[in-house]
């Protein structure tokens, strides 16, 4: 007995740490469930959006091509003609009817302008038979003959002439199933009614059909693949009943022609049949192939065919099974962590090693402290705002410096995703540098202006992949540095650059006052050109300072020697063209981003060699140059000098074309020429 009083706590310590065990057990599944059909809602909200765009994108383009077809079907000339046709009684085999030509050359129009023509490419015929193409357009009486058509109409079988019989009978547009040719092309007819002609008497409301035959594979099933996909194994699929069958009416991914694989209705897992036993349920299913999916689907409203949208199951909920796992395994942990405490309790012998084990996990817990703080030392002081998301773009952490600007805890970003705590507009022009970053791994920069706590700034931003954080697997930090003073102070420097150059170019025009403006219109010209040409802006930016300060070195040239009006000697002639090496020479120790000073160097060369100062030759001049060249030749001539007055601006484009090829390059005289026919205001310059 006293054995027996001894043993009773222990049982009732066991049964009550049991019950505890299996209580905590049931707590953690009931959790773990809900945390999956959380993320399960989460798909079925994901799938549906995609689902029901591409529903859209299909139904579009069906209204589409009955719009199209309905345009032709209302014109009141077909109407006539062909009403006029089906009452012709007496036909004359070699003579064709007015009518039947016209006809045939509007249907010819109508294929080429709403883009019914078949593919250029198409299979050859082993034999010597007429060519069925994989698209077509048609004029169709009401008795369902063929008046014209499109050369290779394909042949019209008894899914379309279904097609076109219904099209009569309801007197609206209607679409036939979709069918495979001898080439498994699949193709899909559409029939719209054409109204008898207005005060016709006749007994029939329609008078025949236009129908069109286009090519699935070329306009339909893209649209099942437009957009930027979930996961890879996304899959959008077209199908329908047909005897009790799953019918695929899109081509499959194990390779099945479409329209041909089917399955049996019967297979309760499938998820095409499910989706056809109810459109729009969405749930854990099988595919084609036998894999798990998660599916949900969407009716077309204008034909009997159901949009599936399936994804792999173990892809789309990898990362939440991974959670999950994790969570079990945490929560498991803590409760035999709970159960640990409670025996060592109630086991007054474990104390100092409990003692022990406590002390050991202060003393990590202490070391993760300052492993924190250094972090936190580190991130929150960097003039930077510094973000770490998950590969879906939740925040995993933000330093205090971003959550000081948006007035917020740190810990109360985590779990918002990058748009939620940035907003939409300042995530959106990250995406190509974010998928790119998801696509090579490598660490991408980009710039962009952004607006955060209602203060638009410029940042540089730069995109770091990370391999793990934690459970996390690629992983993205984001700094983002506020470059918005540098760019001010950049934005300054090259203001007062811009003042200086207008300057020196004021400088000049009034050293020689028969040169008035010449500064100006040639950095307009050598801009207008440059545009045209479409440089790339760094040789822009080179070719607009140097067509400002091309004749700078003019300064130095004795100012009776610019407007002297007889012939120069050659002394003189000699000093004027060394004014490009005065000022070369000024401008040698100034640093620009481009050769603006070589530019400038070579603005008097010519193709042939004949140019100075170093009688450069073709290639061996910049391209800038040859601008630069072509535009202060143009301006030279239709402003007046000392020694001759203006020409006119088709007088100098004619002057400047006989000397294109040996002295100017043939492109930049044609993209001149081209400027000035639009630039009327150059005119002005004359009576100026």
């Amino acid at each position: 007995m006293p054995a027996l009083k001894a043993t009773r706590p222990v049982i009732g310590g066991l049964l009550a740490l049991l019950a505890m065990l299996v209580a905590g057990a049931l707590l953690i599944n009931a959790y773990v469930h809900k945390e999956r059909q959380r993320d399960l809602d989460h798909w079925a909200i994901r799938l549906g959006l995609i689902a029901e765009t591409r529903v859209n994108s299909v139904e579009n383009w069906l209204g589409e091509q009955k719009q199209a077809l309905g345009e032709l079907a209302n014109n009141a000339s077909l109407q006539l003609y062909l009403w006029q046709l089906s009452k012709r009684e007496e036909q004359n085999p070699t003579v064709e009817p007015a009518q039947l030509s016209y006809l045939r050359n509007l249907v010819l129009a109508s294929a080429e302008r709403y883009g019914f023509l078949p593919d250029a490419q198409q299979p050859d015929i082993p034999a010597n038979l007429p060519k069925r193409y994989d698209a077509g357009l048609a004029l169709i009486d009401a008795r369902q003959r063929q008046v014209v058509s499109t050369t290779g109409m394909p042949e019209i079988g008894a899914a379309f002439r279904s097609a076109i019989q219904a099209a009569l009978d309801t007197g609206k547009p209607s679409f036939s199933t979709l069918v495979t040719d001898a080439y498994d092309r699949v193709l899909l007819g559409i029939a719209v009614p054409v109204p008898v002609v207005l005060g016709a008497q006749d007994d029939k409301a329609h008078g025949g059909v236009v129908f069109a035959v286009v090519s699935a594979q070329r306009a339909l099933y893209p649209l099942l693949q437009a957009g930027v996909p979930l996961t890879p194994s996304n899959e959008s699929l077209l199908v329908a009943e047909r005897d009790q069958q799953v019918v695929y009416l899109s081509p499959t991914r194990d390779g099945g022609v479409p329209t041909r694989k089917t399955l049996p209705m019967d297979r309760t897992r499938l998820a095409a049949a499910a989706a056809l036993r109810q459109p729009g349920a969405f749930g854990e299913y099988r595919n084609y192939r036998g894999q798990e999916v998660l599916a949900t689907s969407r009716p077309l409203r204008s034909t009997p065919w159901l949009l599936l949208q399936e994804v792999n199951a173990a892809q789309a909920l990898m990362e939440s099974n991974s959670h999950r796992r994790f969570l079990v395994t945490a929560f498991s942990l803590l409760l035999f962590f709970f159960a640990a405490i409670l025996v060592a309790a109630w086991r007054h012998g474990s104390s100092v090693r409990a003692r022990h084990d406590a002390e050991a996990l202060l003393d990590k817990t202490r070391e993760l402290e300052k492993q924190t703080e250094l972090l936190h030392a580190v991130t929150d002081n960097a003039e930077a705002y510094v973000i770490l998301t998950d590969a879906e773009q939740q925040v995993l952490f933000a330093n205090a410096r971003l959550a000081g600007k948006l007035q917020v805890a740190p810990e109360e970003l985590v779990g918002n995703s990058l748009a939620g705590v940035l907003g939409p507009a300042n995530v959106q022009p990250m995406a190509n540098a974010i998928e790119a970053l998801q696509t090579d791994g490598s660490i991408h920069h980009c710039a962009q202006q952004m607006v955060i706590a209602g203060e638009q700034r410029s940042f540089q931003c730069s995109l770091v992949p990370v391999d793990r954080v934690g459970e996390r697997y690629h992983a993205i930090l984001l700094v983002l540095q506020d470059v918005t003073d540098l760019q001010r102070a950049e934005q300054k420097h090259a203001t007062l650059m811009r003042k200086l150059v207008e300057t020196l170019m004021h400088v000049v025009d009034l050293h020689d006052p028969n040169s008035a403006n010449h500064s100006s219109r040639l950095v307009e010209v050598a801009n207008a050109i440059g545009d045209e040409l479409d440089l790339r802006p760094e040789d822009s930016r080179t070719l607009d300072l140097a067509a400002s300060l091309a004749n700078l070195g003019k300064i130095f040239v004795p100012r009776e020697v610019l407007i002297k009006t007889s012939p120069l000697t050659e002394a003189e002639q000699a000093l004027l063209q060394r004014h490009v090496q005065f000022g070369t020479e000024m401008l040698a120790d100034l640093e620009f981003e481009g050769p603006v000073v070589d530019t400038i160097a070579q603005k008097q060369e010519h193709l042939d060699g004949s140019g100075y100062p170093n009688g450069l030759k073709g290639d061996e001049i910049l391209l800038t140059a040859r601008i630069l060249a072509v535009s202060n030749a143009f301006v030279a001539l239709v402003s007046p000098r000392a020694y001759r007055g203006a020409v006119s601006i088709e007088e100098a484009l004619e002057r400047l074309l006989l000397d294109s090829g040996s002295k100017y390059d043939r492109h930049v005289v044609a993209a001149l020429f081209h400027v000035a026919e639009n630039r009327r205001d150059w005119s002005d310059w004359l009576s100026e």
